[in-house]
């Protein structure tokens, strides 16, 4: 599956900057693939809720009030919480 990218203009360090080219030449990966897979991999290290991300990637701008309010509930969101509860098979009405 191709996922549609966009540009994005960064500030960082020279030094961060030197290492990431360096990165590149060794890995043979462009550096927006090397900064997108390390964020990738800290976002699951770190235990952050990837629902929580999904959700307001997609979600239509808030005010300050409500963004604080969906996150704060996103938050407290636990494993169990997104584990699927039911399952349904849905019939096809053409058969």
């Amino acid at each position: 599956m191709r996922t549609t990218k966009e540009r994005h203009s960064i500030t960082m360090s020279p030094l961060a900057w030197t290492i990431l080219n360096k990165l590149k030449a060794i890995q043979k990966k462009s550096i927006s693939s090397i900064l997108e897979e390390s964020l990738m991999r800290m976002v699951k290290e770190e235990g952050y809720n990837t629902t929580y991300f999904k959700i307001m990637a997609s979600a239509s701008e808030c005010n300050d009030e409500e963004n604080k309010e969906l996150a704060e509930i996103l938050d407290s969101l636990k494993e169990e919480d997104l584990e699927v509860a039911e399952e349904y098979e849905l019939e096809d009405k053409d058969k």
